[in-house]
């Protein structure tokens, strides 16, 4: 059996409320990061553009930044213009979503499946492929 994957209720950027319960009933990934993160800013573009390209219904592609392990948490919203993100940035609350899902360093990637228990955690030595591989078997059982 899987662990239930910790709720949570977050803003992205501009105010919208996001929640793991509002969700349930698809495919999850989460991408926690932060802006300093040299990682984060090799991988985030290539998931930009995973996220542009994958058009399903049942897959929702989040991203969260860690507010806790910025030094200016406030230059978030113009580091993501800069890079031309457009997936949804959630804020974290301090650490509170990074702490309950036991992640300890960024970038790192969490999959949920549709009953809302984490599939897995992949860190940053996981190549974005496997992770894509596993999204793709969640997807097959839709």
């Amino acid at each position: 059996m899987l662990p239930t994957a910790p709720r949570f209720e977050l803003q992205d950027l501009h105010g919208k409320n996001y929640s793991l319960k509002s969700m349930l009933g698809k495919i999850i990934w989460l991408e926690f990061w932060v802006t300093w993160c040299p990682a984060c800013q090799q991988t985030l573009p290539r998931k930009n553009l995973l996220y542009r390209s994958y058009n399903h219904p049942s897959l929702c592609f989040l991203t969260i930044n860690v507010t806790g392990r910025e030094a200016e948490p406030e230059r978030v919203q113009t580091f993501a213009q800069q890079m031309g993100y457009q997936f949804p940035i959630l804020k974290d609350q301090g650490c509170e979503t990074y702490d309950a899902y036991g992640i300890t360093s960024v970038p790192a990637s969490v999959l949920i499946n549709q009953q809302g228990e984490i599939h897995g955690i992949y860190d940053e030595t996981t190549p974005i492929t496997d992770i894509i591989q596993q999204v793709g078997k969640l997807l097959s059982s839709v």
